[in-house]
Formats: structure tokens, C-alpha cells, sequence
């Protein structure tokens, strides 16, 4: 076949001879002639221009072959790049188009710039195919935590090199399923001696052994002879090791490098990134590649200690820690070993925080770490204040653990609440339930902490129970992966705004197929992570592999409710996440079975709930069946037949790093602003949402000026009159929506997902404290697992901020109807309902008077002093009792 750039059909060979058929790239490679990249060119000069034309573009594309030809290029004799780019320029001069010409000049020389900044950020003298085609942001969030460095501390791989080292440990992890080398009824018996031999002889087999084209470096190597070792001690391995190795020598497992394409185009594709230590670590000597592991905490010095240098080896190698401190006695309790007092749960924290300040995630970053201390812990009030001055625990995350007794008292009873001591749960003295949870909201309401864990839904389908023992107390540093002591959990997310078609007439439809595809693909990637990893101690590999706990989650959500043109905080944006989050757990726990069927199911599956017919799942229990989308029942009967290979495999989590390599929206929370306002030295720049420039600039919308007034208004387009009302509904910023909203928001996916959310539930500056109050009640009425509030500027610092020095907001957000109706038809105790009507001003239904009427004596009544029931007053941000002297500043 012959290809060619000229308008003959019919080659004869002086024809043939005249054709342009290669072209010599930058690099030196010599590739395919394609004719459309100097069309597209032309086209991007003429859209600058205002001309955009694609026939116009074509044919000009056809006189710059011409002019090829007739300057000599001919298939044997190959035009460079740039010989290309210079014939371009001169053929839009001589038709006389040098506005275009000066386009495409301009346009070429930012091109020019582009790839030398990439290849300085990169350490690279040729760009790699990854970085010809990712964002050079992208490339810099690579570049910084990613990609290998020497001793010298320069890159030493393309990032085309770090997808690859990616793919190929996955992708061991199909290798030895293979039919010719697994026996998933465990009744063979091998020498594992042989193959542990092999570790003390690594670098003798680094780049070795290879399937197809991917060769594997000698950490890879290791990860099979562990994964090997793994699968021989429960007799599933039918070959012993050395044949194994001569399979793949013999190229007999060759079909697999097919498997490792498939990891890495879901990668490149942006598509789907695993959690930042998969990336960090994998092909590298550490080899951990989970990103939250929980720890416990038992009330002995032994225990602390082992605890805290245990978090050392998760911090170094890339993880982050939770802790739940409840089993640590109160402040001055008798230690009985001394004599002396206990110095209590918090000055134990800060041996942690420590020990995450002096040690690097991978040698990278600082670890993470969530600490939970329960309601009924004596020393409560103290932790709960701990972190509202700056400097305090900087590397934690804070929550209060909240179980059926509190809440029981709180919002049924007249508030009393026993604290108990963790040495023998005797009572050590009674507070009052409001008030403490006063105290929460005024802490959260000054300094975004703490947070709200619900360990009282976390446990309400919780099948794993009954295998541990115990219920769940405790979550990894951002709350969304509730875990067991010594459990690891391996994150992965899908990126939703690739998931669309382009219709016909230029709008989006989102590919439900193509959705169901990637959910399967990335459940089996993640659960080869868990065969490949290289976990830091070993009660850790032993707890991750019993319950094989894995976090399919999802990013780019608002960006693809963008494309859709959907309103996020709409019934329409409400129902279509709920699909969104129901289709990712049921085709997840598809796919685990699937899994299950040929690889085996987790080993303590049959010690849970599973074989009786229960799932981890609200929705399945909590929404009329007739609005589910798919046949659960079926799945529950596939799951007691063939077992199912992971405890839990949905979670949403926070992906900041990998959300800025997919070039998309953080997780499932709206975008924070439209429009960054960046200045220098001469004049102020924009950054604008990608979707939403396009749509601007499709209505004729976009200019410097109006981009100055988005960044001047929050980043928002709400209250701007240039702005269609539809536009201004449809892309919100995290500050457009109540916070009433964003709870719903994350209560439609938590209703389907296995383990948790990570959101953040987003406050003006000028809500009250009664209003964070009210939002852990609506909370916990609508079935979340934990929240976190963030009031605008209660941080000491603040990571993402409005840059504009004349930022002002010009519109106010109210609830949406679905919250609306919400409150209205499903909540009825009656104090809850009284507290959250105040806080939205919601309007109620008399029936007897048939009149809208405010709520006003239920308000006033709670809003009285919970101690001697006079009226409180709202001081300094405080909300203090004038004849009491109550306040919920203070601990009482």
C-alpha cells in the first residue's frame, strides 16, 4: 500500500518518486507522512485570526505540498520538521494571508517554547510521547513526585518510563494466574525455598526477563518472586519456580504484554491514575504502593512505641496513618507501673506528629495522619480545642467518633452523657451532650477542625464484623477509608470527564459502556496492586491480604456535569450522581465475583456476612427498589455461589495530585473557582476552566474583561449580567452551592458506595456556629459515614484562595429544592428538624391554616442555653449564656 499526501490517484513511478511518504521528526525518527497535522496547524492560525475555515485550511494545506515538491522533497528525499514549518509560513505570505502567517509564526514559536520548558522541567533533550501529549502543568506535578531521580537528585526516566514501570508491575499480577501455573484449589505443593533464593540475587537479574517488549527491572523481579512465594505457601502454584522463569524465557507468557498495554493506555489515556505511592513506588526498591493504612493504639508503653515506629516505616514509604487514641487513658489518670499520672492521648499524638515531621513520605512529601479520639473519652473537650491555634499537630487531621449513645442523648433526651474511662469504662464524670457538640461546631467553625466520623453508619452494613470481631473504629487520614489495625487500602480513580461522546450536533453524551469497561479493567488492576505490593511490616501484609480491601473511586465529576450541561446541585445533577456512584459498586463487586470465580475470593470471606446474603451497600437496603438501576438481587446470589474476591471495593477520595495529572476536577467536589487570577510584573493573567473558556468563547462571551470580573467575583459567574442564567446554573464553583447541597451531594454517592467520601462540605464566611451544628444533624440524617466543614478563611492557611485583591462576592446561594423537599417529607425528630429548619429558614406547611409560616417557636426554644435553658447570645463568635455564663468556648 502506498500512502501519499498528493491529490493523484493513479501512481506511475515518476509520480511515486515525486510523493512525499516520510517526514523526519525532531528526535531523529523518521515516521509517516500525515498531511491533516499541517492542516490542523493552519486551522488553529486561521481560529486565532477569526477565520476559522477548515476548507480554507485544507487548501492551503495542498499548496504547501506543492511547494514540498517543488523545492525537491520526494520519498527519497525526507523533509524535517522544520523544513515543513518554514514552507508553511511562506505559503500563507504568498497567498497573501500574512495575518494567518503571523498567527501560525506566533503560534509556532509558543509551540517551540512549550517543548523546551517541558523538556527543562523534565530533564530531557527529546520529549517523550507522554510528555508530548500531556499538559505541561501535568508534567510538573511528574516531575516534582513522580519520576525516578539519581543521587544527584536529577529525573532519570520520562514520564513515558514511569507509566511503563507502572503497567509492568500490574501486570505481573495477572502472569502467575495463568491457567498453565495457578491452582485456585490450593493442592499443589512447591519448594519455596527456590524462589526466595532469587532475592539474594537481584541485581543479577535486573532487565533479564521481559513479556513481549516490557522488560522487567529487578524490583519487578522481586515483586514476582513474592507474589510467587505468596501463591506456593497456599499450594496454588502447580510449577515451581525455575519453570516459571522458563516460560516466560521461552516467551510462552508473551500474551500478557498485552494485559500491561491495557494498564498503561488506561493511564496515558488519563483515564484512570492509581494512588500517588503506586506511581511513587512501583519498579522501585520500596515497592509500597498503598496509600492509607490504620494502625492501632493499645494503652502501654510497648504498645505506643511499636505504634509510632511502625507509622515511621508507613511515612517512609509513602503512606499516611489513622489512630484511633481512644484506648489511651485520660490526663492524670494512676499508672500503676509508676505510680505517676498518665499524661493522656494528645501529648502521645504529638510523638506521632513528630515522627511524620523528621520522616518523608518516599522521600518526597511529610505523611498524613487522622486522629480519632471517641465521644466518650474523658479528655474529650481538650482534643476537640487542641488544634484551633496555629502550630498545633500540623500534620493531622482530627476527628470525634460518634456512636448510637451519643447521638441517642443529643437528640432524644435531655442531653446528659456519661464519659467513661478507657482503663475499665467506668464513669468519670457527666456533661452534656449539646454542649459538647457546641464545642465541636465552634472548633470546626474556627479552624475547619474537627471532623465527624460516624462510626454508627460506618458499622451499619458493615459485613466484615463478624470476621474481626469487632466493629470498625478507625479511618485513614482523610476519613474516606474506614479500616480495621494493620489494613492497608489501595486507592484508585476513575477520570469521568473522559467518559463522554460528542454528539452530532457538538453536545455530550456520557458513555455508560465505555463506564462499565473501565470499572472492570481498574477493580482487576487494583486488586493485582495487592499481590504486587511491598507492604512495609508484616502484620500489615497479613491483615491487607485477608480482607484484600480495595478504593475504586472516581475524579472529575464536576467537569463532566460541565460537558453534560448538567447543574451539580440539581434534582437532574443529584439523580444522574446517584447512577453514576450505584453503576461504580455494582459493576466493581461484578467484577471482584468474576474475579473471585478464578482466582479465589478473599480468605475471610466465609466469616463474614457475605454467605448470608448481606453487602456493605445502603442503597441496596435504603432506596425503594424499583429506582435501582441494576439487579442486585442477582449479584447477591452470584456472591453466595462464587465468594467475592474484596471485603469492599468503592471509596471516594481525595485526589488533588492525581487530578492534576488527569487534567480534571478534584474527586466528586465541584470545581473551587472558574477563573485563578495570577499577577506579574506586567499585568494579571488567567486561568480559566477549560470547558468553560470553550463555552464563553462559543457564545462570543470571552475577553480579558470579563475574565478579570469571574476572578474579581470568587471565580464564580453567578450575579454576572454578561452571563446567561443558564451558564451561571450550570458551571458552579464549590462557593455557589449551599452547604446544605454539598451534603446532599455526597450523601447520593454515599448511599452507594462501599467504604466512604472524602468531601468537603464548604461554608461562607458569615455562617454561624448553629449552622455547622445543623449541618452534622443533617448529616447523620442523610447516612453519611463522616463530614468535615470549611467556613471561607478559617484556616490559618489556606491552600486554595481567591488571589484577586479585588475579590468580592455579588450573590448569595440558598438551599435547593431537593434539600427542600428533603427536610420537609423525610425528617421528624423533632429537635433535628427545628435545628436544620433554622438553619436553612425553611418555610413549613400548616395544614390546619393552609399559610406558609415560619417555625418560630421551635427555633426560639432551641436556641436556649442547654444548661438552664435561658437565651443565649451570639459574642466574638461565641455563643454564651448571660445568666449562666455557659459558653461554647469553654469546656464546662
Amino acid at each position: 500500500m502506498i500512502i501519499t499526501c498528493s491529490r493523484v490517484i493513479i501512481l506511475d513511478n515518476s509520480q511515486i518518486e515525486n510523493t512525499i511518504v516520510d517526514i523526519r521528526k525532531r528526535n531523529g525518527v523518521v515516521t509517516t507522512f500525515n498531511k491533516d497535522k499541517i492542516s490542523n496547524a493552519i486551522y488553529k492560525a486561521l481560529a486565532a485570526t477569526s477565520k476559522a475555515d477548515r476548507g480554507l485550511a485544507d487548501q492551503l494545506t495542498s499548496n504547501v505540498i506543492d511547494k514540498l515538491v517543488e523545492q525537491g522533497f520526494t520519498s527519497s528525499r525526507t523533509p524535517t520538521v522544520e523544513d515543513i514549518q518554514d514552507i508553511v509560513e511562506s505559503t500563507l505570505i504568498d497567498s497573501g494571508n500574512s495575518d494567518i502567517a503571523k498567527s501560525y509564526i506566533v503560534y509556532r514559536h509558543e509551540r517551540r517554547k512549550l517543548r523546551d520548558e517541558k523538556m527543562n522541567v523534565l530533564n530531557l533533550k527529546v520529549l517523550d510521547p507522554v510528555s508530548k501529549k500531556f499538559d505541561l502543568n501535568c508534567l510538573r506535578v511528574i516531575a516534582s513526585r513522580y519520576l525516578f531521580r539519581n543521587s544527584k537528585n536529577e529525573i532519570i526516566e520520562s514520564p513515558t518510563q514511569m507509566f511503563e514501570r507502572v503497567a509492568i508491575l500490574v501486570g505481573i499480577g495477572d502472569i502467575l494466574y495463568d491457567s498453565q501455573i495457578f491452582d485456585k484449589s490450593g493442592n499443589s505443593t512447591q519448594n519455596v525455598d527456590d524462589a526466595t533464593s532469587y532475592l539474594e540475587k537481584l541485581d543479577a537479574f535486573d532487565y533479564k526477563f521481559k513479556v513481549g517488549d516490557y522488560f522487567f527491572n529487578k524490583w519487578h523481579f522481586r515483586s514476582l518472586i513474592n507474589h510467587y512465594v505468596t501463591l506456593a505457601n497456599k499450594g496454588q502454584m502447580k510449577l515451581g519456580f525455575k519453570d516459571v522463569l522458563t516460560l516466560l524465557a521461552a516467551k510462552k507468557l508473551d500474551q500478557y504484554a498485552d494485559k500491561i498495554t491495557e494498564y498503561f493506555d488506561l493511564m496515558v489515556a488519563q483515564d484512570f491514575l492509581p494512588n500517588s505511592p503506586t506511581m511513587m513506588n512501583s519498579g522501585g526498591r520500596l515497592g509500597q504502593l498503598s496509600a492509607c493504612f490504620v494502625l492501632g493504639m493499645d494503652d502501654g508503653m510497648e504498645q505506643i512505641m511499636k505504634t509510632s515506629s511502625d507509622a515511621a516505616l508507613i511515612f517512609k514509604s509513602g503512606g499516611g496513618v489513622g489512630i484511633n487514641y481512644s484506648n489511651l487513658r485520660e490526663e492524670g489518670d494512676i499508672v500503676a507501673s509508676t505510680s505517676g499520672v498518665a499524661s493522656g492521648p494528645v501529648s502521645f499524638m504529638n510523638i506521632i506528629n513528630t515522627v511524620t515531621e523528621v520522616v518523608k513520605q518516599g522521600g518526597k512529601r511529610r505523611g498524613a495522619n487522622m486522629g480519632i479520639m471517641e465521644a466518650w473519652h474523658p479528655d474529650i473537650e481538650k482534643f476537640i480545642t487542641n488544634k484551633t491555634e496555629p502550630g498545633v499537630l500540623e500534620n493531622f487531621n482530627i476527628s470525634v467518633g460518634i456512636w448510637e449513645d451519643f447521638w441517642h442523648s443529643l437528640v432524644n433526651t435531655d442531653g446528659n452523657y456519661v464519659l467513661r474511662s478507657p482503663r475499665d469504662k467506668k464513669p468519670v464524670k457527666e456533661i452534656n451532650s449539646h454542649q459538647l457538640i457546641d464545642l465541636i461546631a465552634l472548633s470546626a467553625w474556627k479552624s475547619a477542625e474537627p471532623g465527624l466520623i460516624f462510626f454508627d453508619q460506618i458499622n451499619k452494613y458493615n459485613v466484615f464484623a463478624k470476621a474481626r470481631q469487632t466493629p470498625l473504629k478507625a479511618t485513614n487520614p482523610c476519613g474516606e477509608q474506614s479500616l480495621y489495625p494493620n489494613e492497608s487500602c489501595n486507592l484508585g480513580s476513575i477520570n469521568l470527564a473522559n467518559l463522554v461522546k460528542r454528539q452530532a450536533d457538538g453536545t455530550f453524551e456520557f458513555d455508560w459502556q465505555r463506564y462499565e469497561e473501565t470499572i472492570r479493567k481498574t477493580t482487576r488492576f487494583l486488586d493485582n496492586i495487592i499481590d504486587v505490593n511491598n507492604y512495609p511490616i508484616p502484620e500489615i501484609t497479613l491483615a491487607s491480604k485477608e480482607s484484600r480491601r480495595i478504593g475504586l473511586g472516581v475524579m472529575g465529576v464536576a467537569d463532566l456535569l460541565y460537558k453534560l450541561r448538567i447543574p451539580y446541585n440539581s434534582k437532574e445533577g443529584f439523580e444522574f450522581q446517584s447512577k453514576l456512584s450505584e453503576a461504580l459498586t455494582y459493576y466493581s463487586m461484578e467484577e471482584s465475583v468474576a474475579i473471585a470465580s478464578s482466582r479465589g475470593d478473599f480468605p475471610l470471606c466465609s466469616k463474614t456476612e457475605y454467605p448470608e446474603g448481606k453487602i456493605p451497600v445502603a442503597g441496596y437496603y435504603e432506596k425503594p427498589k424499583d429506582s435501582h438501576s441494576y439487579e442486585w438481587d442477582a449479584l447477591i446470589a452470584k456472591i453466595q455461589k462464587h465468594g467475592i474476591r474484596h471485603v469492599l471495593t468503592t471509596t471516594v477520595a481525595p485526589t488533588g495530585t492525581i487530578a492534576m495529572i488527569a487534567d480534571c476536577s478534584n474527586g466528586m467536589e465541584p470545581a473551587f473557582a472558574l477563573v485563578f487570577e495570577k499577577r506579574v510584573t506586567v499585568g494579571r493573567f488567567f486561568y480559566t476552566n477549560k470547558i468553560v473558556e470553550e463555552a464563553l468563547k462559543e457564545h462570543g462571551l470571552y475577553s480579558d474583561e470579563l475574565l478579570a470580573k469571574i476572578a474579581d467575583n470568587y471565580g464564580s459567574l453567578k450575579g454576572l449580567e454578561e452571563i446567561p442564567q443558564w451558564m451561571q446554573d450550570v458551571f458552579v464553583t464549590a462557593m455557589d452551592i449551599h452547604w446544605s447541597d454539598h451534603l446532599m451531594a455526597q450523601s447520593v454517592w454515599q448511599q452507594w458506595i462501599g467504604n466512604a467520601i472524602s468531601k468537603t462540605i464548604n461554608m461562607p464566611n458569615d455562617v454561624t456556629v448553629e449552622d455547622v451544628k445543623s449541618a452534622y444533624l443533617l448529616a447523620h440524617e442523610l447516612g453519611l459515614k463522616g463530614m468535615t466543614v470549611y467556613r471561607d478563611g478559617s484556616r490559618h492557611q489556606q491552600v486554595l484562595h481567591m488571589t484577586s485583591e479585588n475579590a468580592q462576592k455579588i450573590f448569595e446561594v440558598a438551599p435547593s429544592k431537593s434539600v427542600i423537599q428533603y427536610v420537609t417529607e423525610n425528617i421528624t425528630n423533632p429537635y433535628i428538624k427545628s435545628q436544620i429548619n433554622a438553619a436553612l429558614a425553611l418555610k413549613v406547611h400548616d395544614e390546619e391554616l393552609k399559610i406558609e409560616a415560619p417555625i418560630q417557636d421551635e427555633v426560639s426554644e432551641e436556641r436556649l442555653c442547654p444548661t438552664c435553658k435561658n437565651n443565649l447570645v451570639f459574642v466574638e463568635g461565641c455563643s454564651m449564656c448571660i445568666e449562666c455564663g455557659y459558653s461554647g468556648c469553654t469546656s464546662g
